[in-house]
């Protein structure tokens, strides 16, 4: 099954190209925060972004055949590798909310990178924290945040 086949039996609340909000509580406006996040990227990508619930993020996983995953339910957000999309399931606050983004987009850069794409694997035997992929993808977000800030 195809993403936008999956995305028709849900209720979109909101959506901007290819990010979709699947929340009633999501209280930004798609667009807007859009046209933020890739003014400060080098690159515009076409990755699908979801804002829902981890149980909705769950049942889209399932429903696009993948395995679901125990440990979503500890995530603000999350890159999906393997099925290129990423989800986002803390969107109260917008300065985190810009920050989460900016660190799953990083996830994306790490993922496109050929050089870099082998450290997603060697990770995952290390904690959360000591990864490369992580240690990188914070200090990246930290960075555009910073930037964004100084150019508001």
């Amino acid at each position: 099954m195809h993403l936008s086949q999956v995305l028709e039996k849900r209720i979109i609340f909101q959506q901007h190209k290819n990010w979709y909000v699947l929340d009633d509580e999501f209280s930004w406006d798609i667009e807007s925060l859009y046209d933020t996040i890739f003014k400060h990227l080098d690159s515009l990508f076409t990755i699908p972004v979801i804002f829902c619930s981890i149980l909705d993020a769950n049942k889209i996983i399932s429903d696009l055949g993948d395995e679901e995953e125990e440990y979503l339910r500890f995530e603000s957000a999350i890159y999906w590798r393997d099925l290129g999309i990423i989800f986002v399931f803390v969107f109260d606050e917008y300065i985190p909310l810009i920050e989460i983004l900016f660190h799953e987009f990083r996830h994306v850069m790490q993922d496109l990178n050929p050089d870099f794409r082998h450290h997603f694997e060697s990770d995952k035997k290390l904690p959360y924290k000591e990864r490369i992929t992580e240690i990188d993808a914070f200090q990246f977000a930290a960075e555009k945040t910073q930037e964004y800030l100084q150019l508001s």
